[in-house]
C-alpha cells in the first residue's frame, strides 16, 4: 500500500472485516433497539444546530462529567475530536510519544500534523502496561513534547489508572506539553472505575464517543473535555472545528440528547455481552493451546499471541476465507504475531465463531 496512506486498518475495516459469518473483528457494540430514539420532528432537524441543539448537549455532557461547559467540545466522533486536538498541538517542532501497539491515528496524526512521532511500546510481559519513566525517557529534550494514549488501550484492553494518569500529564508539562487520552471504550467500565484524564490533570485532553460502548457509530458523535488549565483553547478549538466542518448535523445532535435520556437503557447490551460473552472469551484466551494473552479486566476485546505466527494478515485472510471467522490482523496496530479478537455478538455467534477460531488456527499450523 502506498507510503501515504495513513490510516490502512479502516480501508480493511469497511471492505474486509465482516466477510465471514462469524465476524469476531469487531471492537465496538452493534447498534441498538432503536426505539429510544423516537420520531425526529423535520422543523427541528432543519434547525441551525448551534441555535439550541449544540451548546445544550455540550452543558449536557459537561453535567455528565462534572466540568464546566467551557471545557467540552463536541465532534463527529472521536475521529473528529483527535484531528481538532493534533491541529491544534501536533505540529512541526513538536515531539509526541504514542503508545504502541495502538490504533493507527495515535502514531499517524502527529507525523500528519508535521510532529516527530515516537514509539514507546508497552510489553504483554508487563500486562501491556504504559510506562510514565518511558515516556519521561522518549521525550528527552522535547519542547513541546506531548503524549498521547487510549484508555482502556485498543488493542490490548489495558487500563490505566488514577497514578500513572497523573504521572504522564505531569511528565507532558514538564516538556510543555499535553497528555491526550482517547478514551473511546470507557464509557464500557463500570461507572465506579471510569478515569477520565481531563478531569485528573489540568493539561489533560480526554475524547469520548458514542460509537463503542452504545453501538451509535452512525450518528457520528463524540467530544472533547479539557483539563481545566487548557479552558482558554475551546475558542481556538472552536475555531479550527469551523474551518474544518462548521457545526455537526442538527439530527445528530438530538439523537445524542436522546442517548443522554437512555444511557442506563443503551448500556444493558454491552452489560449482556460482559455476563455472557466475555467469560467465553476468557476461557478460550486461557486455555487454547498455542495463544497467549492477557484478560483485559473489562470489555469485548483482546489481544492474543499466536504462538508461531509472525504474518497475521495472511492468517487473517486464511481464517475469514478458510474457516468462515474474522478477527484483526495485529499489523494494523503495530504488532504483527497478533490478532485482535472481540465477543460483541450473540453468545450462539461467539460460541461457534471461537471453535472455528480454534480449528482455523489449529489447521494453519498443520
Amino acid at each position: 500500500m502506498s507510503s501515504q496512506i495513513h490510516f490502512p486498518y479502516m480501508t480493511w475495516a469497511q471492505t474486509q472485516s465482516m466477510r465471514s459469518a462469524y465476524p469476531l473483528s469487531q471492537s465496538g457494540m452493534p447498534p441498538p433497539d432503536p426505539g429510544w430514539l423516537g420520531p425526529l420532528d423535520p422543523v427541528d432537524v432543519l434547525t441551525w444546530p448551534n441555535i439550541e441543539a449544540l451548546p445544550s448537549l455540550e452543558a449536557r455532557l459537561a453535567e455528565l462529567f462534572r466540568v464546566d461547559p467551557a471545557r467540552v467540545l463536541v465532534a463527529p466522533g472521536a475521529s473528529g475530536a483527535m484531528h481538532l486536538v493534533a491541529r491544534r498541538w501536533f505540529g512541526t517542532g513538536a515531539v509526541v510519544a504514542h503508545e504502541t501497539p495502538s490504533y493507527e491515528p495515535l502514531h499517524a496524526l502527529p507525523t500528519v500534523h508535521g510532529a516527530r512521532a515516537v514509539a514507546v511500546p508497552r510489553a504483554m510481559e508487563r500486562g501491556w502496561a504504559w510506562n510514565p519513566d518511558h515516556v519521561d525517557a522518549a521525550l528527552k529534550g522535547a519542547k513541546p513534547g506531548h503524549a498521547i494514549l487510549s484508555n482502556p488501550n485498543n488493542p490490548t484492553g489495558a487500563v490505566m489508572g488514577k497514578r500513572p494518569l497523573r504521572a504522564l500529564a505531569d511528565i507532558c508539562a514538564d516538556h510543555g506539553g499535553v497528555l491526550v487520552s482517547c478514551e473511546a471504550y470507557m464509557e464500557a467500565a463500570p461507572t465506579g472505575q471510569r478515569e477520565h484524564a481531563a478531569v485528573l490533570a489540568p493539561n489533560a485532553i480526554s475524547i469520548g464517543t458514542f460509537t463503542k460502548a452504545y453501538g451509535l457509530g452512525p450518528i457520528r458523535v463524540g467530544w472533547i473535555v479539557l483539563g481545566e488549565g487548557l479552558v482558554d483553547e475551546r475558542e481556538r478549538l472552536k475555531d479550527s472545528a469551523f474551518l474544518t466542518w462548521v457545526d455537526p448535523p442538527t439530527a445528530s445532535l438530538i439523537a445524542a440528547h436522546r442517548a443522554l435520556d437512555h444511557l442506563p437503557q443503551l448500556l444493558q447490551p454491552v452489560r449482556r455481552v460482559e455476563a455472557e460473552c466475555k467469560p467465553l472469551l476468557d476461557r478460550w484466551l486461557r486455555e487454547t493451546p498455542g495463544v497467549e494473552a492477557i484478560v483485559p479486566p473489562y470489555g469485548i476485546f483482546a489481544f492474543p499471541r499466536i504462538v508461531g505466527v509472525d504474518d497475521t494478515k495472511a492468517l487473517g485472510d486464511y481464517l475469514a476465507t478458510q474457516h468462515d471467522v474474522d478477527v484483526v490482523p495485529g499489523e494494523y496496530f503495530g504488532a504483527p504475531g497478533h490478532i485482535r479478537v472481540g465477543c460483541g455478538v450473540p453468545q450462539a455467534t461467539l460460541e461457534v465463531g471461537l471453535q472455528k477460531l480454534t480449528a482455523g488456527l489449529a489447521a494453519y499450523r498443520g
